[in-house]
């Protein structure tokens, strides 16, 4: 080494070391890093530090487990709340009805074909403008219930302010005349009510005069609205309504039904130049059942097709004899039977 080079190193030791200035340091040295190198492309210890968020684990969340309820605790809270909805639904519901701020609005009645409908709301007895709370639905159900052209009635209570009610009308199978009444029969055989019912529309006259009509000319059983004719004349009576013109190629305008003390069951055809009675008689679970009213007809159908106007009175023993009058002619009355003037 030469005088002038320990003479510069004497400089630098006495002067200390100097970081290297931006563009001075050479290849594998970082300015301002005295004394530290690094290979060239390769990073000599640096790391870039950054900024981690502490993980779920590693950082519980504020409040962490002291938030979460314990299940004890959630199950006091439902039984609270349980006791606070039951005490809504007792307290509300009469608190409203006693102030009147719920009332109806309408009241709303389906399902009615043959009744009237103002009728049937005074049967109801729910008033618009009442309160809609203190609405005893069981007691309209039970009220239309006891109607006897209603078969069935649901009441219920609709939003806002609506009490809606379906209803289900009895069918009706035939009329039942006695003297001077008419009753409207169901098909299971009860008496209904009076044509001239004040429940029937007067639309429906139409259709209740379209129902096949039994003219019963004897005195008992007494009949009564409500009552149930016995099953035995109801079966003959339905059977006979279901008869036609044509199943009995007869050429009469009109048939009716006739219940005669004298005769029992009597099928009366009219027409032009026609006028005849055929006498199906009395029936009984085990002499004359209702079996053999098939057989009748058959045996009334093949004299009729034959002589029809040369017919007065037909007397149908059974499914294979019979005896028949000329036109006018009255047939002598059954032994057991007193005279009835009800039939010509």
């Amino acid at each position: 080494m030469s005088d002038r080079d320990r003479s510069d190193a004497r400089k630098r030791g006495a002067s200390g070391a100097r970081p290297f200035a931006p563009g001075e340091a050479p290849l594998g040295v970082r300015p301002g890093l005295a004394g530290q190198r690094r290979r060239a492309g390769a990073d000599a210890g640096v790391r870039i530090l950054t900024r981690r968020e502490p993980s779920a684990a590693a950082s519980p969340r504020r409040g962490g487990d002291r938030s979460r309820l314990r299940p004890e605790t959630w199950a006091l809270l439902r039984r609270f709340a349980l006791v606070v909805l039951l005490a809504t639904a007792f307290v509300v519901p009469p608190a409203l009805a006693v102030s009147g701020r719920v009332t109806v609005t309408s009241v709303r009645i389906l399902g009615l074909e043959l009744l009237d409908e103002r009728a049937v709301s005074d049967l109801v007895g729910v008033a618009v403008g009442s309160s809609l709370l203190s609405a005893d639905l069981q007691a309209v159900e039970r009220a239309l219930m006891e109607t006897p052209f209603i078969a069935s009635a649901r009441a219920r209570i609709g939003l806002p302010g609506e009490v809606r009610i379906e209803v289900r009308e009895e069918p009706l199978l035939l009329r039942w005349k006695r003297a001077d009444d008419t009753f409207l029969v169901s098909g299971s055989g009860e008496l209904l009510g009076s044509t001239t019912s004040p429940l029937l529309r007067a639309s429906s006259i139409a259709a209740i005069e379209a129902l096949p009509l039994v003219d019963d000319r004897t005195s008992e059983p007494a009949l009564m609205i409500g009552s149930q004719l016995p099953a035995l004349s109801l079966d003959i009576a339905t059977r006979l309504a279901t008869l036609t013109l044509v199943d009995l190629a007869s050429e009469a305008l009109r048939l009716s039904i006739l219940r005669d003390p004298q005769y029992g069951f009597v099928l009366h055809g009219v027409g032009k130049g026609i006028s005849w009675y055929a006498v199906f008689g009395t029936y009984s679970a085990t002499i004359r059942p209702p079996e053999m009213l098939p057989g009748q007809v058959r045996l009334l159908r093949s004299l009729l097709a034959v002589r029809e106007r040369l017919i007065g009175w037909v007397i149908l023993a059974d499914g294979q004899a019979g005896t028949f009058t000329d036109p006018g002619v009255r047939p002598p009355p059954p032994p057991s039977r007193e005279p009835s003037p009800s039939l010509p």
